[in-house]
């Protein structure tokens, strides 16, 4: 009897030793939340509309996980020739919530790039960024200078869901441009960004 007891106990600490192994990673620390992805048409619809004012070099994106809230930050990247190059703003907890409250595990991101001129100044661009969540909602401007000679641009943006481990900067939305008048398709992809002549990269980070 003493012995089926000895055998019970040991059996239910193997069970809670791996338990606790699937909680965590190698290391004891807790495995990193996992990211979902999804984008979403604005102008779907009678939508349509509202692409006068934002203009079209605007996307959008969901952004959820699970586990684990991920302390994310959205950074703004200027690229020139494949490389980064300078830094044009960074937003950081994208998933803040005040206080004790219980926040959401899922944010909206929309994502617009214009290009303004005033008489007698150079050339410039706004980004604005906005984000929607249980908290509210904000909006975040920047503003870079802008090289006439790039007289084309396109979205970098993803046409399907994915996911993703927060434990790694993964890119998730970008424009690019050309002095040459012609855009060539690109992705996230460092092969892909590596050829590109001018770009503006949004990249999540995690800590």
């Amino acid at each position: 009897m003493r012995l089926k007891a000895c055998l019970l106990i040991l059996l239910l600490l193997v069970i809670g030793c791996s338990s606790g192994t699937q909680a965590t990673a190698p290391g004891g620390k807790p495995r990193p939340a996992q990211m979902k992805l999804t984008p979403i048409d604005l102008f779907e619809g009678d939508a349509a509309k509202f692409k006068l004012f934002l203009g079209p070099m605007t996307g959008a994106f969901q952004l959820a996980y699970e586990g684990d809230k991920p302390n994310v930050s959205l950074d703004i990247d200027i690229w020139k020739n494949g490389r980064k190059v300078s830094a044009a703003g960074a937003m950081g907890d994208l998933f803040y919530y005040p206080g004790e409250q219980k926040g959401s595990h899922e944010v909206e991101l929309v994502i617009s790039i214009d290009a303004v001129t005033i008489e007698g100044k150079n050339r410039f661009s706004t980004i604005k960024v906005g984000i929607v969540g249980q908290a509210g909602s904000s909006l975040s401007t920047f503003t870079i200078p802008w090289d006439e000679k790039l007289t084309a641009r396109g979205l970098l943006q993803d046409a399907e869901p994915r996911s993703f481990t927060a434990d790694r900067p993964v890119h998730v939305f970008g424009m690019q441009a050309t002095s040459s008048n012609g855009i060539q398709t690109a992705d996230f992809s460092p092969e892909s960004l590596g050829q590109t002549e001018w770009a503006l990269v949004f990249t999540l980070r995690f800590e």
